[in-house]
């Protein structure tokens, strides 16, 4: 009944050294691809709110990703969370047991704290893989019916990941890593009620913020529960109606989650990305165009069909969890992109249109990453596809040349196309003898 602070342990000892270099290369991954997102959020409404938040608490030096302002660390760590989500393009850790955005609640804090001080590329790799290894673990303990409760994984455990990844860089003893994790937990927050607002960005932005926060507060001295996981009125037995504990630690140093991460290659839900892929490909395939579209049919699983129910949405942020919205991007547009789920997206009149002809139907039978998809076209033709593993997933994955080609896309807007691509190097040969701040501070730039 020490889990939390078997965890504790394994999170504040992991060195570079410890990951074997399929994990190291994940991770690299994942700092690529957490960029791209945090870069394509910069310029949202609700990222510039909280940046205007930052300067009315007080001054900082701490970079905000692809901005000129700049802000103390704590809020830095918030505004870069937020950002990194609010587009719904981050990764996603989504096997069956639960669903988390591993990225937007560790990057951040990792971040933060290069720029307080210094640390390498080794130990930045290292200590994302702790916070990593940590929320998706307390994820998997809490289990599919935490997140049916009406709690959103990623603002939970990822409260976890952050204080992690915190205590790693702070070099906090296991004991007193346990007591930063005790701190996290009792923050651990998000409500499902918020989605569709900016509200649900802000759950990995304030993971990110309360997990640095509880990190530090530790390293002065700060007390609180080490058995915050496990405890009788701890995180999994007030949080989750089936809590599975034994998940929390099973096979720690052997089974690395990050390797069974994701990576979005359309800017939505991931539900709704196996639509997305079947009707890619059938346009693909048979030539046809919306206009010759008369019905479409999309069998999910039925948590995808609840969760991405939105039939008309009204703006950027519901369009992202609409199904019926996915499949009528898929139909018009001939690349998805941030445009498409954007305010004007959602209300665009051929999207609208087209969108009235798509019916989801739940299917049992589906996994959260399959989908069965029939086309009718206006001349009686009918064109079905399946999809058992939408792109991006573990068993279909984006290649490397691909992410790199999403961080672009994003990044230079922001930073400018050649200071892009040199960043873009930088995260691909991080490793033990850079300065990672260096790295860091090049995100801040705007052209």
């Amino acid at each position: 009944m020490d889990e939390t602070r078997s965890l504790a342990a394994f999170a504040s000892a992991l060195a570079y050294e410890d990951l074997p270099e399929q994990v190291v290369h994940e991770a690299r991954r994942a700092l690529i691809d957490w960029l791209a997102c945090a870069l394509a959020g910069a310029s949202a409404t609700g990222t510039g709110a909280l940046v205007r938040v930052a300067a009315r608490v007080g001054p900082g030096t701490t970079t905000l990703i692809g901005r000129r302002e700049r802000a103390s660390a704590p809020f830095a760590a918030l505004v870069n969370g937020f950002a990194s989500h609010v587009e719904d393009y981050d990764d996603t850790f989504n096997p069956g047991g639960t669903t988390v955005h591993g990225s937007a609640p560790v990057w951040p804090v990792v971040f933060a704290s290069a720029e307080q001080a210094p640390i390498s590329g080794a130990r930045a790799l290292a200590a994302f893989v702790a916070g990593f290894e940590t929320e998706t673990r307390v994820g998997l303990a809490a289990g599919p019916e935490h997140y049916e409760a009406g709690w959103h994984v990623t603002g939970t455990t990822g409260h976890l990941g952050a204080a992690a990844a915190a205590a790693n860089l702070l070099g906090l003893a296991p004991d007193v890593t346990a007591q930063a994790f005790g701190t996290a937990g009792t923050q651990a927050a998000g409500l499902k009620n918020v989605y569709g607002t900016d509200g649900k960005a802000l759950h990995p932005g304030k993971a990110a913020m309360d997990g640095l926060l509880a990190g530090l507060a530790a390293a002065e001295g700060f007390t609180s529960s080490t058995d915050i996981l496990e405890g009788e009125r701890g995180f999994l037995a007030v949080l989750s109606p089936a809590p599975k504990p034994d998940r929390l630690t099973e096979d720690l140093h052997e089974t690395w989650h990050l390797l069974a991460n994701g990576y979005k290659a359309y800017p939505s839900g991931s539900l709704t990305h196996p639509t997305l892929d079947a009707i890619r490909t059938l346009r693909a395939r048979h030539g046809f165009t919306a206009e010759e579209v008369s019905e479409v049919e999309a069998r999910v699983h039925p948590y995808a069909a609840t969760v991405t129910g939105k039939v008309r949405p009204r703006t950027g942020l519901d369009a992202k969890f609409s199904l019926t919205h996915g499949a009528a991007v898929a139909l018009v547009a001939q690349r998805p992109g941030l445009e498409h789920f954007s305010d004007a997206g959602a209300t665009d009149p051929v999207l609208t249109q087209v969108r009235e002809r798509v019916t989801v139907v739940a299917d049992p039978t589906l996994t959260k990453r399959g989908a069965v998809v029939t086309v009718t076209t206006s001349d009686g033709q009918r064109f079905t596809e399946s999809v058992a593993d939408n792109r991006g997933t573990p068993d279909n994955p984006l290649p490397d040349d691909d992410l790199a080609a999403k961080f672009l896309d994003t990044a230079a807007p922001r930073l400018g196309a050649e200071p892009a691509r040199e960043l873009l190097d930088l995260c691909w040969r991080i490793g033990a003898d850079e300065d990672f701040a260096g790295l860091v501070r090049r995100t801040g730039a705007v052209s």
